[in-house]
């Protein structure tokens, strides 16, 4: 049986069938206070989407901050004060800083646990 990497999640799935991650709006739709919410479907999050990763430099900033490493792949905008506190931030653009998935998913929903303060990457010294 030959396999193949997703290029979203790296998960390996059976060449020919598709990997359970594209199943787009059943990923994408989350459930926030048990209604469903189809935010991250919008085109208004998506062109924000796109745009906050460029106002950031297309890098990591917690990586950069906490880890002093640049990370430039699997970037996601983060909620500084989550959606399910303050919906009305959720296309502030103050309130969106990049990261990686990885520090997407251990920031969650918790808090910050680090200086959000976004800095363009020229500012720092390698």
């Amino acid at each position: 049986m030959i396999y193949k990497t997703c290029s979203k999640c790296r998960n390996k799935y059976e060449y020919g069938k598709k990997c359970s991650c594209l199943n787009r709006l059943n990923k994408e739709m989350q459930a926030i206070n048990g209604e469903v919410d189809i935010f991250y479907t919008t085109p208004e999050w998506r062109k924000l989407r796109k745009r906050i990763i460029l106002r950031d430099g297309a890098h990591c900033h917690r990586c950069l901050i906490k880890y002093n490493i640049i990370t430039a792949s699997n970037l996601e905008p983060h909620h500084i004060v989550a959606r399910s506190v303050n919906k009305e931030l959720e296309l502030e653009p103050t309130n969106l800083v990049t990261v990686c998935k990885t520090c997407n998913l251990q920031l969650g929903t918790k808090g910050v646990d680090w200086d959000h303060k976004v800095i363009p990457l020229m500012e720092y010294s390698l």
